[in-house]
């Protein structure tokens, strides 16, 4: 088992860059509770997160602006979504492009249905730029905060090892409720 660790510790850096190209959010928080134990670097992990989901990002849009005829047939469900999604980009494209990196699945989306929408390339790229900023560094030190409150927790169950198990099993319950309430139809 630790041989997994140190294996996924050793290519830490390259997962955090190959999940950001896609999203990232979670390999984000990630590297931040990692980088608060020593494992990781936070200013590089928050570095190599915002550079591959800027490309990712960007080659999104491209792909959206320049092969718009060679997607939409795996769109053809969706027509009518994405027809309303170009709508809202056009009339709220600063906004949309701003909040995107922050509500989990529109990470993907916006940026095709701004280069579905012609969007101005420019205007998208620093936009995006600047909303991957926030999104990097926010959540890097999100992570961060959160890994050194929960190591300081752990330290303090040290003198109690079998306390430590019950926290994370408590820990890990509360977030699965709390994410089985979030995700719930209604």
């Amino acid at each position: 088992m630790q041989e997994v660790i140190d294996t996924l510790l050793s290519w830490g850096y390259v997962i955090l860059f190959l999940y950001s190209i896609g999203g990232g959010m979670v390999g984000i928080l990630a590297a931040g509770i990692l980088s608060a134990s020593g494992h990781f670097s936070l200013s590089l992990c928050i570095f190599i997160a915002l550079f591959a989901n800027v490309l990712g990002s960007t080659v999104l849009f491209l792909l959206g602006r320049y092969f718009k005829k060679d997607l939409m047939p795996y769109f053809k469900k969706h027509k009518r979504k994405i027809a309303l999604a170009q709508l809202q980009i056009k009339k709220y494209g600063v906004s949309l492009i701003l909040l995107q990196k922050f509500i989990y699945g529109l990470k993907t989306f916006i940026p095709l249905a701004a280069g579905f929408a012609r969007y101005d390339f420019f205007k998208f790229f620093v936009l995006n730029f600047v909303a991957t900023v926030v999104w990097a560094v926010g959540l890097g030190y999100l992570g961060f905060a959160f890994g050194a409150s929960i190591s300081y927790i752990v330290d303090s169950f040290s003198k109690y090892s079998y306390a430590v198990p019950l926290f994370l099993l408590a820990l890990i319950i509360l977030i699965y409720f709390y994410l089985a309430k979030f995700s719930k139809k209604r």
